[in-house]
């Protein structure tokens, strides 16, 4: 681990934290409530930017690698792309090359510093063409192969009111969390995009009320 690890990865640098124990109990829940239907891939959206979705993403992914699993982070918000600054990493390549078919995925995810913890970063081709890139073919078919060698798959992306681009993704995981912060989202918003979710038959399983500052 470096020296000076970012500090939004909580459950890195203080694992005893109560919110590293908030997201072992969110690990525990995804756990025992889809375990039986083998879902491996999750989508962590948000539906105003700022609401901790990557915070949220990020320490879920390292969560679930400390309890010894499989685990590859997909930063998939392709116009603003975050997790490899949470990581000290570049983000010369990555799943936008992908999605260009510029790069196979098997040679696009890097290995973190976390055992178990690879990070697949946005990418350089990212900003105007991201909603275009989302909709490539590619996407689906990367996830199905990451499928086979991860245990688990976080997908983080961008906000849901300003965008198309977690629908898009939302189509190809299994599931969906929706990060909320406190005070920020109204109850019609949440409404909205549940319903939105549900026209394209995406699975929303569940709600994270975020009160932290990321």
């Amino acid at each position: 681990m470096p020296s000076s690890a970012n500090a939004s990865l909580i459950t890195l640098i203080n694992p005893s934290a109560q919110a590293s124990e908030d997201f072992k109990s969110l690990r525990t829940k995804l756990n025992y409530s889809y375990k039986s239907e083998n879902m491996k891939s999750f989508l962590i959206t948000s539906i105003k930017s700022q609401e901790g979705k990557s915070v949220l993403a990020a320490n879920l992914a390292i969560s679930y690698a400390q309890a010894g699993k499989r685990v590859l982070l997909i930063d998939a918000n392709l116009r603003a792309p975050m997790l490899h600054k949470f990581f000290h990493m570049e983000n010369h390549m990555g799943l936008s090359d992908l999605l260009s078919g510029k790069k196979h995925p098997g040679n696009v995810p890097i290995t973190t510093y976390v055992d178990g913890l690879s990070l697949l970063p946005a990418g350089a081709e990212t900003g105007l063409h991201a909603t275009e890139l989302l909709a490539s073919n590619y996407l689906k078919l990367a996830l199905d192969q990451f499928s086979t060698e991860y245990d688990m798959i976080f997908v983080d992306s961008s906000a849901a009111n300003k965008t198309a681009d977690s629908f898009l993704l939302a189509v190809h995981c299994d599931g969906v969390v929706l990060a909320v912060k406190k005070r920020t989202v109204k109850q019609e918003e949440v409404v909205t995009f549940k319903q939105n979710l549900d026209d394209i038959k995406g699975n929303l399983v569940g709600f994270v009320f975020i009160d932290f500052e990321k």
